[in-house]
């Protein structure tokens, strides 16, 4: 794979900003929901459990990292790694601030 090749099945970066995940801290609202599949998963009941996730997907995956989420940040990396390889620093000269990587000068302001 040549420098210029991306992973792109989870990641778009460096055509598009990093994916921005907002995951919530686990509260009293879904903790008895998590304790339940978890009482399940130990009883060996994998099944219900998976059947209760399913049910509360939309909620659950505010507070709960999955698969798809850990292959989206490992692309992230390695895309990011090999982007910033590639860079040199650049210079601007922008009334604004452009969107730029560490290391790159911007002259410019109104």
């Amino acid at each position: 794979m040549n420098m210029t090749e991306y992973e792109n099945e989870f990641s778009r970066f460096p055509t598009q900003k990093i994916t921005k995940h907002n995951f919530k801290n686990i509260d009293d609202d879904i903790a008895p929901l998590i304790n339940k599949i978890n009482s399940l998963r130990t009883q060996g009941l994998l099944e219900e459990a998976a059947s209760i996730i399913q049910e509360n997907k939309d909620t659950l995956s505010q507070c709960i990292v999955d698969a798809i989420t850990f292959r989206t940040w490992e692309e992230e990396i390695y895309n990011a790694q090999k982007y910033a390889k590639q860079q040199q620093q650049s210079i601007y000269f922008e009334p604004q601030e452009p969107d730029c990587i560490q290391g790159d000068v911007w002259i410019g302001g109104d």
